[in-house]
């Protein structure tokens, strides 16, 4: 009987282990942030490289008013960037992207988060004032199970191409901001 016992145990501790052998773990090797219009700035900084089993990648956004007047940013969801999702390409009729995942979801009362698979937002403006040279920022992650293979990804809004809009006081029509920003993604299979 012990012996059974012991060949359930280990049968079942591999079976086990079979999921975490076969996963895939992907690095975030490069960032980059191309140019952006005056008076918004955005800086994309990795915090974290490695989306692994233990634990997430980290990417930090940070807008910021490079102007000499106040702006005012607006998004829906979280403020300042709402959701993000990372996209194979810039075609924006092209689906299959990968959530950019914060706790603030689960936090705001404009999102219903209740997976990073099961979410949606209200159409809620947030809008907040910028001085001039303030910045406001955001860390996310990047869940490997969510990635959908290596190779370069673009940044767009999840619901809407524009990471944010902004207006100035010279003119108060809302602009969408939309940098090209990519994420390079690199596999490492698990032996």
């Amino acid at each position: 009987m012990r012996r059974r016992t012991l060949l359930g145990a280990a049968a079942a501790s591999m079976a086990s282990l079979s999921g975490c052998l076969g996963a895939t773990e992907y690095t975030v090797t490069d960032v980059r942030v191309g140019q952006s219009s005056a008076p918004v700035g955005l800086d994309v900084s990795i915090m974290e490289p490695d989306a692994v089993i233990e634990h997430p990648a980290g990417l930090e956004f940070a807008v910021t008013n490079q102007g000499d007047a106040p702006i005012r940013v607006r998004n829906t969801g979280i403020w300042p960037f709402g959701l993000l999702e990372l996209v194979p390409s810039l075609d924006i009729e092209e689906a299959g992207g990968t959530l950019l995942w914060t706790s603030r979801y689960e936090e705001s009362q404009y999102v219903d988060a209740t997976s990073r698979s099961n979410y949606g937002t209200e159409d809620t403006p947030l809008v907040h004032t910028l001085e001039p040279s303030g910045t406001a920022s955001e860390t996310y992650e990047l869940h490997g199970d969510d990635i959908r293979g290596a190779g370069t990804r673009y940044v767009r809004g999840e619901f809407e191409p524009p990471i944010l809009e902004y207006s100035t006081q010279e003119s108060e029509a809302w602009q969408s901001f939309l940098p090209e920003v990519t994420v390079t993604l690199e596999k490492t299979d698990l032996l």
